[in-house]
């Protein structure tokens, strides 16, 4: 295992903020997206165009598409999950750009 001094600051920050993400904070993986529908009743808003919005979110897995209907009452949670999950992403792919600078430096 490395030393940490060798670490540069920067970096050590980066992998601070990746713990402190995934130990105390939930987070998903999917592309977020609105539906717009009608239902089907008769006397309904959305039978003169005011369509009914749904919140799906979509993950690959295994060269399968899954997806889920999310409860408006969960809406601000998903999308926050979401959110973590591609900051998750972007330190990680700071970590990896850092090390590709860096290969020949290792023995």
């Amino acid at each position: 295992m490395e030393n940490r001094s060798h670490i540069p600051t920067h970096l050590r920050k980066i992998y601070s903020k990746l713990r402190q993400i995934i130990s105390q904070k939930r987070f998903i993986k999917g592309s977020l997206y609105y539906l717009r529908n009608t239902c089907g009743k008769k006397n309904c808003k959305c039978t003169k165009g005011e369509k009914h919005e749904s919140l799906y979110i979509q993950q690959v897995k295994k060269n399968k598409a899954r997806k889920s209907i999310i409860p408006k009452s969960k809406w601000d949670e998903i999308r926050q999950m979401n959110n973590r999950y591609k900051e998750i992403l972007k330190l990680l792919e700071q970590v990896s750009d850092y090390e590709w600078e860096h290969i020949k430096d290792k023995k």
